[in-house]
């Protein structure tokens, strides 16, 4: 059992790393809490009951959270009051394919109005997102090494791996309209600006180890694609200003259809789309994919004189590796797509305080999709007080319990949301948190009424 103490600033590191998957875009709470303008983002044919609203900048939107297929307790294990790193406890845990998904949002502006039977929203928000896949074969053979004896006189193949890292600004404008009492449609409109992004198309390995005299067979087919601001020098906030540098363009298109006074559906895709980075672009390729590089290692005396480590000579050994290995590095634009998602839910109203819903969302990524099932209760106080609770099901947790309430005084409005409220109480397990705070000023016409107050039917409370 091979043991790894873990210290402070290295395990601050990686509890960063696993507690800051910022996934600002599951926004499953929003399709059960009434009256959220942002419900719109995900769901195109959302048609707010309000004549006009704006959100409050930065604090519109803003949300944190995680959503993995590890948690704590896959990592470390507990031996008096020190954290340890245990390699065989991490493998027992480790699943055929490790996913790592981050997403950010922060809505700097967004506003909305209602045109008779049409409602038009904009709003400027910076996403980020990084999306990776690892597979066990991969983390095995970093983790013990191609001279272990598990892969001595062994061939391994390391591939189905993959990174995507996106940042960019959108520009949204959306519009809905209800085509009859019963069917409403809607879509957005977004322009994107690329700030930074790192992808891979692929990453693939092939490697043989003499179990003699060590010599490395390696097979590679790698592409590799990056454009970073600040590569010819620090970062400025001009990278971040408006430009024209790296364009992009999506969209979300979605129905919304009242089959009766209590029961509705849904159905919305949103963010089909893509980015060109043009940018400092920055792309490292294999030359010759699949064909086999020799490698017989190099005496370290050579990388030492007069007893000081020569690192001018290791970079010109890594150059030269990388030159037999084939991996080329060129400055070509080139395009990657951005994450897009599947929505589909319906809402049963039992009484006009009381709604069940259920939703069924997958997110496509380019080397996973990601599909969960969420179940919630919603009790309304008229347009005063909105209270959810659901639960989410994924392939990494059965069990995610979430809490969301919203409150609307006067004209503003304020909603905090949080899914998973149990995982700060059970980190060493969880998989999945998120927080989102709302606020907004929402004007509604001079006579609103109350869902026990409309002529149509009344429902039993």
């Amino acid at each position: 059992m091979k043991i790894i103490n873990i210290s402070k600033g290295v395990l601050i590191l990686l509890l960063l790393i696993m507690f800051q998957q910022l996934n600002a875009q599951n926004e499953r709470s929003l399709f059960f809490l009434p009256g959220i303008p942002q419900e719109k983002y995900m769901n195109p044919a959302a048609f707010p009951d309000n004549k006009f609203y704006i959100g409050i900048p930065i604090l519109s939107s803003m949300k944190v959270g995680l959503e993995n297929t590890f948690n704590y307790e896959d990592f470390f294990t507990p031996v008096g009051d020190s954290i340890y790193f245990d390699r065989d406890h991490f493998i027992d845990n480790l699943n055929p394919e490790t996913s790592l998904n981050l997403d950010m949002l922060v809505e700097y502006f967004s506003a909305g109005f209602r045109l008779n039977d049409n409602y038009f929203t904009f709003r400027i928000a910076d996403n980020g997102n990084v999306n990776a896949t690892f597979t066990k074969e991969t983390l095995l053979f970093f983790l013990y090494g191609n001279g272990s004896d598990q892969y001595l006189g062994k061939e391994v193949n390391l591939g189905g791996n993959g990174i995507n890292f996106s940042f960019f600004r959108e520009y949204a404008l959306g519009y809905s309209r209800k085509i009859n009492p019963k069917l409403t449609v809607g879509m957005n409109m977004k322009y994107l600006q690329g700030i930074a992004n790192v992808s891979t198309n692929d990453l693939s390995v092939s490697l043989f180890t003499d179990s003699v005299d060590y010599t490395i067979k390696l097979k590679s087919n790698i592409e590799i694609n990056t454009s970073l601001p600040g590569v010819n020098g620090g970062i400025e906030s001009a990278d971040f200003m408006p430009s024209s540098d790296n364009p992009g363009f999506a969209f979300d298109f979605g129905a919304e259809y009242q089959f009766n006074e209590k029961l509705s559906a849904t159905l919305g895709v949103t963010n089909i789309g893509f980015i060109n980075w043009n940018a400092n672009p920055k792309n490292y390729r294999s030359s010759h994919p699949d064909e086999e590089f020799v490698y017989e290692g190099f005496e370290l005396e050579e990388y030492f004189e007069d007893n000081a480590f020569n690192s001018g000579a290791l970079n010109n050994a890594l150059d030269s590796i990388a030159d037999e290995i084939g991996v080329v590095e060129t400055a070509e634009g080139y395009r990657t797509a951005v994450p897009s998602w599947l929505n589909i839910n319906a809402n049963y109203r039992f009484t006009p305080s009381h709604q069940a819903g259920i939703l069924f969302q997958n997110r496509f990524l380019q080397n996973q999709n990601w599909s969960t099932l969420t179940l919630a209760y919603t009790y309304s106080l008229k347009d005063k007080l909105h209270a959810m609770v659901s639960n989410t099901f994924s392939r990494s947790s059965a069990i995610a319990p979430s809490f969301g309430v919203g409150t609307n005084l006067g004209p503003l409005q304020i909603f905090i949301i949080n899914e998973n409220f149990v995982a700060p109480f059970s980190y060493r397990k969880a998989t999945f948190y998120s927080l989102h705070l709302t606020i907004n000023l929402v004007f509604r016409d001079k006579v609103t009424l109350a869902p026990e107050e409309t002529t149509t039917p009344a429902l039993e409370n």
